[in-house]
């Protein structure tokens, strides 16, 4: 566990404690929901992101924590719509009500002003899958099972998106943001797998001296550190 991670811990059980509760009704757990198997780095790096963004521009309200949840839902939706295989319909219905509790979540917690950018952000995770899958289909893509997937710049999208919008929480100036987007978009790129540590450090290197560049720069170690390693499931 990264000084990031252990960090924020207190507030990512939170993050955790609120997407288990949001998948309950009445009290019970959702019938066939089935959570994806997931790492360390898949289970924080987002909401990790999100509250860091959002912290470093001095917000730290609950609105961080229900982004944080969001966009942990938008990534689970992805992972199991992405990895369905014949018996489809179960794992369908189950991503999609994990995309209603992400709308649910914006709208009663106050962050309705991001729904813009987050929908445009699911059409283009669905639109690169498609695409991904017609290759695939057409032998473009070499596919064994689901190893076609990893092609996918779900994580890319989702880290940018994440800093872009928590750093806006915290009323950045556009420049600001446009800067933690770029950094986030780098550390998204290392966490599905590419070889880009020296830019994702350079990046880094840009902010000012101080806790958040010590914490994103160990993060950029460990993520570059596993790069060689198959994840548990890619996308």
């Amino acid at each position: 566990m990264t000084a990031l991670f252990k960090l924020l811990q207190p507030e990512l059980e939170i993050v955790r404690q609120r997407l288990i509760k949001e998948t309950r009704m009445q009290g019970r757990t959702l019938p066939g929901l089935t959570w994806p198997v997931l790492n360390h780095l898949d289970q924080d790096f987002l909401p990790a992101l999100v509250l860091l963004s959002a912290h470093t521009q001095g917000y730290f309200g609950p609105r961080a924590l229900s982004l944080a949840a969001v966009f942990q839902f938008i990534f689970l939706a992805s992972l199991i719509h992405n990895n369905v295989k014949h018996e489809v319909a179960l794992e369908t219905l189950v991503g999609d009500y994990f995309y209603t509790r992400f709308f649910d979540l914006l709208c009663r917690d106050g962050n309705l002003q991001f729904l813009a950018p987050l929908s445009q952000l699911i059409c283009q995770i669905h639109l690169d899958a498609a695409r991904q899958l017609e290759k695939a289909r057409e032998g473009a893509v070499t596919a064994r099972g689901n190893s076609f997937l990893e092609k996918l710049h779900t994580r890319e999208y989702l880290a940018a998106a994440a800093t872009y919008l928590g750093s806006q929480l915290g009323q950045a100036e556009p420049r600001v943001a446009q800067f933690w987007q770029e950094i986030g978009l780098l550390l998204g790129k290392l966490w599905n797998g590419q070889a880009v540590t020296v830019k994702a450090t350079e990046a880094v290197e840009r902010l000012a001296p101080g806790t958040v560049r010590e914490l994103l720069g160990e993060l950029v170690i460990q993520l570059g550190d596993e790069l060689p390693v198959k994840r548990v499931m890619a996308l």
